[in-house]
């Protein structure tokens, strides 16, 4: 079932550049198919009366072109499948000519909300956005598993971090991720593509750690707590 919607980001969320930055590309999406849920009655909100929720588990995100602030986008977002324990969900962004400058492709679980443990799919929920049953497992690509980082950079996890769920937003691990590059990096560098994988999650008041090396065309990104990993990605670019 595809669902999509006009979007207008306003000038407050761009960056210097006048551009979106990843989190919030990548919260546009979510936002959308959080408003496609809500018409389903398969929000968080008729979740949460099963007492479960949503954790993603992996991004892979492909830009062509990050969008502008002001600019008219036309968001979309489909369930692609689910299996016992997974759901997979494609998203895209796209000008008013139809042209696709950000595609997004994420795989969920479900979670207990009072145990925060993992639980099998409600099919229930499934159903309602039409989501096809399958026994394969999506495969994503590989992230390399670094453990010396050419430079790391401390966070602490503010209140305004935590979302509704209980845990830091997984945004705002890609907020650490970038920012700890640099500003002159940032500036000369075109964002092109971002594998991410969410290991566990980030609690109020913690220090996180932000590493990242450079090879080439891409980065290699690690957030840490106390030395156990929280997240990884790959983040490739073009300078400009």
């Amino acid at each position: 079932m595809i669902y999509e919607e006009a979007v207008t980001v306003p000038f407050f969320l761009g960056t210097k550049t006048g551009n979106l930055s990843l989190a919030t590309l990548t919260n546009i999406m979510l936002l959308t198919s959080e408003h496609q849920l809500d018409r389903l009655d398969a929000g968080i909100a008729a979740l949460a009366k099963h007492g479960a929720g949503w954790v993603i588990t992996q991004y892979h995100i492909a830009i062509t072109r990050m969008p502008k602030v002001e600019e008219p986008l036309v968001v979309g977002t489909e369930a692609s499948g689910y299996n016992k324990l997974m759901t997979y969900r494609e998203y895209w962004v796209k000008d008013p000519a139809g042209n696709t400058l950000a595609t997004m492709s994420g795989a969920w679980v479900m979670m207990d909300l009072t145990t925060r443990k993992l639980i099998p799919i409600i099919e229930s929920f499934a159903a309602k956005v039409e989501a096809p049953k399958t026994t394969k497992v999506r495969r994503y690509p590989r992230l390399p598993k670094l453990t010396d980082f050419a430079h790391r950079q401390p966070y602490t996890v503010r209140y305004f971090d935590i979302d509704g769920n209980g845990h830091v937003n997984n945004t705002h691990y890609m907020e650490w991720m970038e920012d700890a590059l640099g500003a002159d990096f940032l500036t000369h560098h075109r964002l092109t593509g971002v594998d991410i994988k969410f290991a566990r999650e980030v609690t109020y008041g913690s220090t996180v750690e932000s590493a990242y090396t450079i090879d080439g065309t891409a980065s290699h990104h690690q957030i840490s707590v106390a030395g156990a990993d929280n997240a990884t990605a790959t983040m490739t670019w073009e300078t400009i």
